[in-house]
């Protein structure tokens, strides 16, 4: 009985862990911020970015943001709170690895950074450069158990940006080919 317990209890740890990548729970605008209107998804021909090697599928557009698939991976409008948020969507390769791109007042972003930065501290680095046409701040941190993640901050087209991404290191070829896709209107 012990035994199954013990289990169970490291299967929660290791789920709530791996879940707990840097989600924001602010769900309401601040003044002058209205969310955009969604727009349609752009389907293009497969590229390949560059620097990466990860084929690109297909590109979305959800409110300002626009960002490509790789090849096989799903794309999530968005947030667990609201699905119409425009100013919130994700890159999906799995339950356990994506990048969750955010669109926050700055107040917003700063505070959920810095309480993350406070959180994720297992082998945590700084991290900066500009990939594609964003220039990044952030930090990287491992989960403890073989996997990485990050968390960046940008101002991009005048507006406020934040990517979390899991399961991924910064320089990972498919960070590079998300962030290397992204643009913000």
């Amino acid at each position: 009985m012990k035994k199954k317990i013990t289990l169970v209890l490291a299967a929660v740890c290791v789920c709530a862990s791996l879940t707990a990548c840097g989600g924001s729970s602010d769900s309401t605008s601040a003044p002058g911020t209205e969310a955009a209107p969604a727009t349609e998804t752009v389907t293009e021909a497969a590229t390949s970015a560059p620097a990466s090697g990860i084929t690109i599928a297909s590109t979305e557009t959800w409110g300002d943001i626009t960002v490509g698939i790789p090849d096989g991976w799903k794309f999530r409008k968005g947030d667990a709170f609201d699905e119409n948020d425009t100013r919130y969507c994700s890159v999906k390769k799995s339950d356990f690895s994506y990048f969750d791109i955010k669109m926050e007042t700055e107040d917003v972003m700063k505070k959920q950074y810095e309480y993350n930065k406070n959180t994720y501290t297992n082998e945590q680095i700084d991290v900066s450069g500009k990939v594609g046409e964003i220039d990044w701040t952030g930090f990287q941190y491992s989960d403890g158990w073989g996997g990485y993640g990050f968390e960046l901050y940008a101002t991009a087209s005048g507006k406020p940006v934040r990517v979390s991404g899991c399961g991924f290191k910064f320089d990972s070829p498919e960070a590079k080919a998300v962030l290397e896709s992204l643009k913000i209107k």
